[in-house]
């Protein structure tokens, strides 16, 4: 009851620091009319306050970071100001000294006899210090070396850098005592019901318990890290035959419920690519392999990264792409992946009725107790937003139109959302030009093909007929070309007889690209495929006449 107490004065202290009580409940409670850019006057004055809100999550720690990452995904509940503030949330805090970590680095062993009565003696600060630093000593001689200096700092976790063994290693280890004061968060967030019900607005259609369930099971699954090792050989075996994708190998020997060790991803934040000088053609490929990678994990294996912002991803330098950070994951069932196929074919073949069908089916609604000739209207307007939306984000929120209509959409199909919401803000800002729909058709069709229903035969053989984005392909395709052949060019002249080889490599690179490029309009042309006959004609032409020109 003490700690609880304290933690109730620290929890009022902040919320009263930035005036938040009366500011929330006036302005979550306004209904006023918004758009996606939140540009009017009235989200300009709520971004204010919940940026506030921002700051004082981040400053409370764990349970309330998580708290405001569940409320981002719920612009059914929250204004939007408020949905991209709390998407913004950093778990990024002031970093403890390594020996304050002591009681977290279970992998050492200190074997040291202590009498009944040493044991039950209140030990002095002196006492207690030199106890932390042999226990960090005794971590530290674990490995070949150790820096004691975190390369990250979260409220659940520090990540250090070793080698073991002559290969580096990232170090990921728990913070001390934070299971005691995550259920002392969650016992406050339980008394605060009636209140955050009240703030919110909502009533009997919002499952107050269910939202703290899903806080308590990220959390759960965060504060023991043999569950993140589990998930990363998971995640490990799905990719094993994909090239171009990579997730970092843990050393099973070197981890435990508070310590994980695994491979150290040498690589580049993918938000960090965004604004470096890399050629577009190699952004474009980020963009595919991120997609299909993401693509894969959620329709054909069930199981997904549910964090996969730019900072959970790299780009190691023979352009791999590495997912990193395992601690939030989800997974879903094959009845609701069934049903999710199903809705994303009828909203990609422009079918309202089908899409509102499978809305339903996903949330488990009874169609009499709907007003299905309203939601078939809505359905249409956000069906029209995907095929015929401007370029830019093309997913949509269902999750309002869940509200509106009292249908309980699973907690995955929320989680699920915002994730591809997250890969597909990324995928713009490194292309704007990027289509999730043109790069999702061949890994939908793949899904489609392991449906265990008599349906999921009839839905490939409709989805496979349906019509590429050959231009974008093409226009990509092209892009990389150019790139690759500036870049060979640049690396084949140097040297001696530049002249001459500049003339051969010319040459012969033109043919190359000549040939490509024909047999791509010859096989995706449709009307215009003899043009790609003719360059495939004219091709084999000119190298025959250099060949016999240089007998």
């Amino acid at each position: 009851m003490l700690g609880k107490t304290k933690r109730y004065l620290e929890v009022i202290k902040v919320l009263l620091k930035y005036n938040l009580i009366p500011e929330l409940y006036r302005e979550l409670r306004t209904d006023y009319i918004s758009n996606t850019d939140c540009t009017c006057a009235f989200d300009v004055e709520n971004r204010k306050t919940a940026v506030k809100l921002r700051q004082a999550f981040e400053e409370l720690g764990p349970t309330f970071i998580k708290m405001g990452q569940t409320m981002s995904k719920r612009p059914d509940l929250v204004p939007q100001p408020y949905v991209i503030e709390m998407a913004n949330l950093q778990d990024r805090v002031k970093p403890l000294l390594f020996e304050e970590m002591a009681e977290s680095l279970d992998l050492a062993c200190i074997c040291e006899y202590i009498s009944p009565e040493d044991r039950n003696r209140k030990k002095t600060e002196e006492e207690l210090k030199a106890s932390k630093e042999r226990r960090a000593k005794a971590f530290i001689e674990i490995f070949d070396s150790f820096d004691t200096n975190p390369i990250a700092s979260g409220s659940i976790a520090q990540v250090y850098r070793g080698v073991i063994e002559g290969k580096p290693v990232a170090v990921k280890i728990l913070r001390p005592n934070l299971i005691d004061t995550i259920n002392i968060d969650l016992s406050i967030l339980d008394d605060f019901k009636p209140v955050i019900k009240k703030v919110l607005g909502v009533g009997k259609k919002f499952d107050f318990d269910a939202f703290l369930r899903e806080i308590r099971e990220m959390l759960t699954r965060e504060v023991d890290l043999r569950i993140e090792a589990v998930s990363m050989r998971r995640f490990e075996d799905n990719f094993k035959n994909v090239k171009n994708v990579a997730v970092p190998k843990i050393c099973p020997e070197y981890c435990s419920v508070n310590v994980l060790t695994m491979e150290f991803i040498q690589g580049t934040q993918i938000k960090d690519i965004i604004d470096m000088p890399v050629p577009q053609s190699k952004k474009s490929e980020y963009t595919r392999t991120i997609t299909k990678s993401y693509l894969k994990q959620v329709y054909i294996d069930g199981f997904y990264h549910a964090d996969p912002h730019g900072g959970n991803m790299l780009v190691e330098e023979d352009d791999t792409i590495a997912f990193i950070d395992f601690g939030a994951v989800d997974s879903i069932d094959d009845e609701l992946k069934k049903n999710m196929l199903e809705f994303y074919y009828a909203i990609n073949n422009r079918d309202v009725e089908g899409a509102t069908q499978g809305f339903l089916r996903i949330g488990g609604a009874d169609p009499r107790d709907v007003d299905v000739c309203r939601l078939r209207k809505d359905m249409d307007d956000l069906i029209a937003n995907q095929n015929y939306g401007l370029e830019g984000r093309q997913s949509d929120n269902y999750a309002k139109l869940g509200l509106k209509y009292d249908i309980r959409l699973p907690g995955e199909f929320s989680t699920l959302q915002r994730a591809i919401l997250l890969i597909e803000g990324v995928c713009l800002e490194l292309d704007p030009r990027y289509n999730i729909k043109t790069i999702a058709i061949p890994v939908l069709m793949d899904a489609y093909k392991k449906l265990d229903s008599s349906r999921g035969t009839a839905l490939h053989i409709e989805f496979s007929t349906e019509p590429v984005d050959e231009k974008a392909e093409l226009r990509a395709t092209i892009r990389e070309l150019a790139d690759k052949m500036e870049d060979m060019g640049d690396r084949f002249l140097e040297g001696k007889q530049k002249e001459s080889k500049r003339s051969v490599f010319s040459r012969e690179f033109f043919l190359s690209v000549l040939l490509v490029v024909s047999a791509y309009i010859l096989l995706y042309g449709d009307t215009f495929s003899w043009i790609g006959l003719l360059g495939f004609g004219v091709t084999v032409l000119i190298a025959l006449i250099t060949s016999l020109h240089r007998e």
